[in-house]
């Protein structure tokens, strides 16, 4: 995506599928005028973007799960690179613009947006957006915009950033292997996709989470891109597996490029409501809304904590 200015709208969530026992949730919404990108980061984006910076990173084993033939490159698929989608705020003067309690079914840490930052915090929450549907056309054709995705009312999610802040890769009770966390599915200068297993894709079971409005790390842009190149072995199919960027929980992978960030989350290919307190914010320091505490399993097997009281290091 490229930063740009113009009213109001962004970009962020899509359908992929992904497991760990997380419903989808029918809920009735109010239509609302469509946009499309970029858009509310206008004001976001007066921030230049690091050029260099001393973080390291590592590639790691990524196995082909798509069947498109040719393989659709990463920057033209719109579960990957979800510029390619529009959004539609959520006008409703009836949303709770707070998070809301589903409850979950998932025994084990899902994605922790509010391990985003340092220290973890839930920031004030922004923006309350609809992601559109996508029209699938033959590989190599991209296909084109949908109608927005009709149920959840909120499946892109505005986070108060402080310009500048380093961003982290969100902890969870999963892992790649090897102590890595995720899998860098797609980057560009002002966003990142992150997938939460091996596969380069975002249809089998597993989180994909997008990040939008970020400064993405150049040496990680560096790798990302040279791992991408349209002559290598993630274009060749089939093909069993093959390198992309893998991160460790908490690593930075950015800054924030303004004062919104924008998240969404998908889980089984289907669109989540990022403001759910109970799956994505089970870890909410200070956080004075009406969430009940919830009991949950910290991250890869350590002891079990209250939602309200942050993860201990070591």
């Amino acid at each position: 995506m490229t930063a740009v200015a113009v009213a109001a709208a962004v970009l962020v969530a899509f359908p992929s599928p992904s497991p760990r026992g997380v419903h989808a949730r029918a809920l009735d919404l109010t239509p609302t005028v469509e946009v499309h990108l970029p858009a509310v980061f206008s004001a976001w984006y007066a921030r230049a973007c690091p050029i260099t910076t001393t973080n390291q990173y590592d590639a790691g084993l990524a196995y082909q799960y798509d069947h498109d033939n040719p393989v659709r490159p990463a920057g033209e698929h719109a579960d990957k690179n979800l510029s390619l989608r529009g959004i539609t705020p959520n006008a409703d003067s009836g949303i709770r613009r707070e998070l809301v309690d589903y409850g979950s079914t998932d025994p084990t840490e899902p994605p922790q947006l509010a391990t985003l930052f340092s220290p973890y915090r839930v920031p004030p929450l922004d923006g309350f957006y609809r992601v559109h549907d996508w029209q699938w056309s033959p590989s190599p054709d991209p296909g084109v915009p949908g109608d927005p995705v009709a149920a959840p009312p909120v499946t892109a999610l505005g986070l108060r950033t402080t310009p500048g802040e380093t961003l982290f890769v969100p902890i969870s009770g999963y892992d790649i292997g090897h102590g890595m966390e995720v899998l860098v599915l797609f980057a560009d200068q002002d966003s990142i996709a992150l997938r939460y297993t091996r596969e380069d894709s975002s249809a089998p079971p597993g989180f994909t989470l997008h990040i939008d409005g970020i400064c993405t790390d150049p040496n990680l842009l560096a790798l990302y891109a040279q791992l991408d190149d349209p002559g290598g072995p993630r274009y060749v199919y089939p093909n069993t597996s093959y390198d992309l960027p893998v991160l460790y929980a908490g690593q930075p992978l950015g800054t924030a490029r303004g004062s919104q960030i924008i998240v969404a989350i998908a889980d089984t290919g289907t669109f989540q409501d990022p403001r759910s307190c109970n799956e994505w914010w089970r870890i909410r320091p200070d956080y004075a809304g009406t969430c009940p505490p919830h009991e949950v399993r910290t991250p890869k097997g350590t002891a079990t904590h209250r939602a309200d009281v942050p993860f201990e290091s070591g």
